[in-house]
């Protein structure tokens, strides 16, 4: 069963001054891939807070290809250091996406923050994607060149109908009221214990946490359109729930967090 839902997360807005770019896949690489970016910083000491979005990223460091790593879906603000020059490509994987490239389930990735992309990617998907990352300088000229490597491996994986049933409909009626009960299960054909044992075994996350995630994701949607006096109206019981949940998991007031920049060097604070 194909994934088709509308689910588009955002990290947060970078000042201008860093070289942030994002670029969106052509059809058919987007089925699985949400974008591609690329971040550069000049010399200093610099840190990206990244937000929970229910996604897979794999990080290429440009100037070290064998800095290279998959960032699983994460529940708390990360940090990421970066203390040199440096550039960094990503693939931002849809819900699911990843799984054209990975075989291994989310669930079987082991404890951490990050894995070593060598660790579960072959190690021809890894070098087809380097050497279109090095012999293109241009950020929109990479993003092509992997797009074409990656139409030539990626595989259509199966995806559990069930699974994709509580994705669907959660993304479509994300509430603060997270009823994972049998009876509910029960529409998605599968009772609640299977519901979590295929939510961590493919999404990395327990089902109620995911759904939460899918629910901070809209308000940060929400905020990043201007809509910040009401946005805890639609998906909160009241908006002291709203800013708790919110710094919960970005770290951040929901008014800090839209004034500020999730890139920052270390002689400026969030």
């Amino acid at each position: 069963m194909e994934l088709k839902i509308d689910f588009n997360p955002l990290q947060g807005h970078v000042d201008s001054e860093y070289g942030y770019k994002v670029f969106l896949p052509p059809a058919p690489v987007n089925r699985w891939v949400q974008s591609f970016w690329q971040l550069s910083v000049p010399s200093g000491g610099f840190s990206y807070h990244s937000i929970p979005d229910n996604s897979v990223d794999w990080i290429i460091n440009t100037n070290r290809f064998e800095d290279s790593f998959i960032v699983p879906p994460f529940l708390s603000p990360t940090l990421f250091e970066m203390t040199e020059p440096a550039s960094y490509f990503g693939i931002r994987f849809r819900l699911l996406g990843h799984q054209a490239l990975i075989s291994t389930p989310l669930g079987e990735w082991g404890l951490g923050d990050a894995v070593n992309s060598s660790d579960i990617l072959p190690s021809h998907v890894i070098q087809a994607v380097f050497e279109s990352i090095k012999n293109a300088e241009r950020f929109r000229d990479r993003c092509n060149n992997v797009s074409i490597i990656l139409l030539s491996i990626a595989k259509y994986s199966k995806i559990d109908p069930r699974l994709a049933r509580y994705i669907r409909y959660y993304c479509e009626n994300v509430a603060s009221n997270i009823n994972l009960s049998d009876k509910q299960c029960s529409e998605f054909g599968l009772s609640g214990r299977q519901l979590r044992r295929l939510s961590q075994l493919y999404l990395g996350l327990r089902p109620r946490d995911f759904a939460r995630v899918l629910r901070f994701q809209k308000t940060v949607k929400s905020l990043s359109m201007g809509n910040n006096k009401t946005v805890w109206a639609d998906h909160y019981y009241d908006q002291p729930h709203y800013i708790r949940e919110f710094k919960r998991l970005s770290g951040l007031t929901p008014a800090k967090f839209v004034n500020s920049s999730v890139l920052y060097n270390h002689h400026s604070s969030l």
